[in-house]
């Protein structure tokens, strides 16, 4: 049985219970004065050079997109002491995530609304793809949501910047969420991002899981994916095409279900019947799980989509303010192990420091805000 986790959070937080707990760290809801804060905690980042690797992302992607509306807000990252190899961010508390929405079934999810949820996730890709960033574990968990129907991208552990001649890691994205192109161990990119909100949109409309592979089973995913979007075309596989880097294996398993039994997409059959779903949300749920990367849009042109036109002034105006952010440097993570380390203890302060620019951050803030108001009213 895994050893309790301790958080060792100062005053003036006080933590009330731990909310969530995985591979990558455990979350705490916590009061702070009046309002509630998540804290992650991260443990022990020092015991190998890919654990290092992993926090320095996290915390550079969660600093470097705090601008874009759709991710979680985070208002420090400390370690208790100079010398503590933990590191917690502490972040806006959030009610419920998209998981457990789907499964309360005193929530309605109409047509509007899941519109609005789906249009807020490729909002925060838009700003993180821009920015030469991959999240690469899109699921109904690691989305949050408010009362308002907001949502919130959260948990940065697998995401990382993109670099096209560089070969990225497979065993990223839970697996329900998972790309072909992933599966088939085959070259990746933002698009398989693009790929999980395919599924999450799935996952809204029909208010149960699209792809509910057995566990560590790829081929029984690689199955069920076949089964709704068809088997893909062995012309995919060659040279120069979205899966000519797959692996030998993947490849024969491929070739041998396409031909013993080759089938066609069934996508648009599976929401047929379903409420909410027009023919214009079908239609962008079939592009969006187009089994070819190279011909599934991105971000970008998702937004673009006929199923959007209600909310076009709002989606115009989230990517004008994103747009007018200059695009940051991508920061390096490459090194040995104490660069990494160094990097990572002069981003992350002890928190005594960590605390004080917190709270200074938060009166200027109030003191604008008042300002605001004073002006508002002499006007």
């Amino acid at each position: 049985m895994d050893d309790p986790v301790v958080f060792d959070v100062p005053a003036p937080f006080v933590v009330e219970g731990i909310v969530g707990q995985g591979a990558y760290g455990a979350v705490c809801k916590a009061k702070y004065g009046n309002e509630l804060r998540a804290i992650k905690k991260i443990p022990n980042y020092s015991k190998s050079c890919d654990s290092a690797k992993k926090v320095l992302r996290e915390v550079q992607i969660l600093q470097q997109h705090q601008y874009c509306q759709q991710v979680i807000c985070c208002h420090t990252m400390f370690r208790p002491s100079s010398g503590d190899k933990d590191v917690y961010v502490v972040m806006d508390f959030q009610p419920s995530d998209l998981s457990s929405t789907i499964k309360d079934k005193n929530i309605t999810l109409d047509e509007d609304r899941v519109r609005y949820i789906v249009a807020q996730l490729l909002l925060g890709l838009r700003a993180l793809h821009a920015n030469d960033c991959i999240h690469r574990d899109l699921s109904t968990r690691n989305i949050l949501i408010n009362e308002d129907s907001q949502v919130y991208l959260c948990d940065f552990g697998l995401s990382r910047f993109f670099d096209p001649d560089e070969q990225l890691s497979f065993g990223v994205v839970t697996q329900w969420y998972r790309a072909p192109e992933i599966i088939l161990d085959a070259q990746y990119d933002f698009r398989a991002d693009v790929w999980s909100v395919g599924v999450i949109l799935g996952e809204l409309l029909l208010r149960k899981h699209l792809f509910p592979g057995k566990p560590n089973d790829h081929a029984d995913q690689l199955n069920r994916i076949f089964m709704l979007c068809g088997t893909p075309s062995k012309d995919l596989f060659a040279e120069g095409r979205s899966l000519a880097r797959s692996s030998d294996n993947a490849r024969r398993y491929s070739f041998m279900y396409i031909d013993k039994r080759p089938t066609q997409p069934h996508l648009a059959k599976v929401l047929e019947g379903v409420a909410g779903a027009s023919p214009n949300a079908i239609a962008l749920f079939a592009r969006l799980l187009t089994f070819d990367q190279a011909a599934r849009p991105t971000a970008n042109e998702a937004l673009q989509d006929p199923w959007f036109e209600p909310l076009r002034d709002f989606i115009n105006q989230e990517m004008e303010a994103m747009d007018s952010v200059e695009k940051p440097a991508i920061p390096s993570d490459s090194g040995e192990l104490a660069d990494i380390l160094e990097q990572i203890e002069t981003l992350v302060k002890p928190f005594p420091e960590a605390l004080k620019i917190m709270q200074d951050q938060e009166a200027e803030y109030a003191a604008a805000a008042a300002q605001d108001d004073a002006a508002a009213e002499s006007s």
